[in-house]
């Protein structure tokens, strides 16, 4: 199946589904800084097959603001993010990279709120078709009976199924965990 991203005719079942997660300054949308994004690029069918992937590190303009807990969970450190690519050039490789496909991801209302924030701040829009996908209530409905699961977390989610988060909060391995979290749902009737 050949994938369209440029076309308006195309339906939903033919884009491209674009899992991303982002890692912020701070927890408030408002007030956050978008410093790094990881996506992926998958096939809209089974076996929803990786196509290609995206992790960019975004130069924060206001470590002053940022929650110190916020920089320690995402472990930011100025040699980390030396080479750290503007809020600008960062959007602009998200806007080839994602181009007509869905966004999903988990908890998708935040990570929309940041990237929707940080694309009016350069006075554009986002790339995306305007469906998105969240996995959080998918997980909810499939297992909403388990009692298992309390929190319906990313992390209890990935533990329940046995789900590797090599290196929780950063957004490459969460848009990896959050995909493989995927695609244990498909598999559930």
């Amino acid at each position: 199946m050949d994938i369209h991203t440029d076309t308006s005719h195309t339906t939903l079942r033919q884009r491209p589904l674009i899992f991303l997660d982002t890692e912020t300054t701070s927890l408030v949308v408002q007030e956050n800084e978008l410093i790094e994004i990881g996506a992926l690029k998958v096939e809209p069918h089974k076996p929803f097959k990786i196509l290609d992937e995206l992790n960019v590190k975004v130069k924060p303009n206001h470590l002053d603001k940022a929650s110190n807990a916020s920089l320690k969970i995402v472990q930011y450190s100025d040699y980390d993010w030396q080479d750290a690519l503007s809020l600008k050039a960062a959007l602009a490789k998200l806007d080839k990279f994602a181009e007509g496909g869905v966004l999903v991801g988990f908890n998708t209302s935040f990570d929309w709120g940041v990237l929707d924030r940080a694309y009016y701040k350069i006075g554009k829009y986002d790339p995306f078709y305007y469906h998105r996908l969240d996995v959080m209530p998918m997980a909810y409905l499939k297992l909403f009976g388990d009692p298992q699961i309390k929190r319906f977390s990313l992390g209890e989610l990935c533990q329940f199924f046995k789900i590797d988060r090599a290196h929780k909060h950063q957004a490459l391995d969460d848009t990896k965990a959050t995909y493989q979290l995927f695609l244990k749902l498909m598999e559930l009737k």
